[in-house]
């Protein structure tokens, strides 16, 4: 069961750490699973199946698919499992009361407004975030500060050789 535990991971393209905080394990618990000092539990293949909807079959006997392949969809039970807004659920039933060929407009729209700033998508790493700006804010007030005590260090200068003039 290793094996298809880290396969699951895998498909997520998620790696231990974050895995293991999908599912409620630490990373630790983790990597002992996958590396076989530990085994699976049984509440471990409930967290898998809730989760992340996993095949108790094909987890236990390797045969089958990998994911339950639900026959429904429940926008109710995504929605909870997504902690949706009642907003985001109205937004959702509305598109979906749509005539089919309004969506489709919609979704060329969409298409049409993704693609021209997709440029502006693939530069976001280059967005300062707010740590960003707080530190440079922080960094300034510094510079201020500093200033400040020159001048007013200067300033006394001036008045003890004006003092030492006179």
């Amino acid at each position: 069961m290793k094996e298809r535990l880290q396969k699951i991971r895998n498909a997520f393209h998620l790696n231990q750490e974050e895995f293991g905080e999908r599912i409620g394990l630490s990373k630790a618990s983790i990597s002992a699973l996958e590396g076989g000092s530990r085994n699976l539990t049984e509440r471990h293949i409930m967290l898998l199946r809730s989760e992340l909807d996993v095949s108790e079959d094909w987890l236990r006997t390797g045969e089958g698919e990998m994911f339950v392949q639900s026959e429904t969809f429940s926008l109710d039970e995504k929605a909870q499992k997504n902690n949706l807004s009642e907003l985001e659920i109205d937004i959702m039933r509305g598109y979906m009361e749509l005539p089919p060929d309004t969506r489709k407009e919609l979704m060329t729209l969409f298409g049409s407004i993704y693609s021209r700033h997709a440029e502006t998508a693939a530069t976001v790493e280059s967005i300062p975030t707010i740590e960003d700006i707080a530190a440079q804010e922080g960094e300034n007030h510094r510079l201020e500060v500093l200033a400040e005590l020159k001048t007013k260090t200067s300033s006394a200068s001036i008045v003890q050789s004006g003092k030492e003039l006179g």
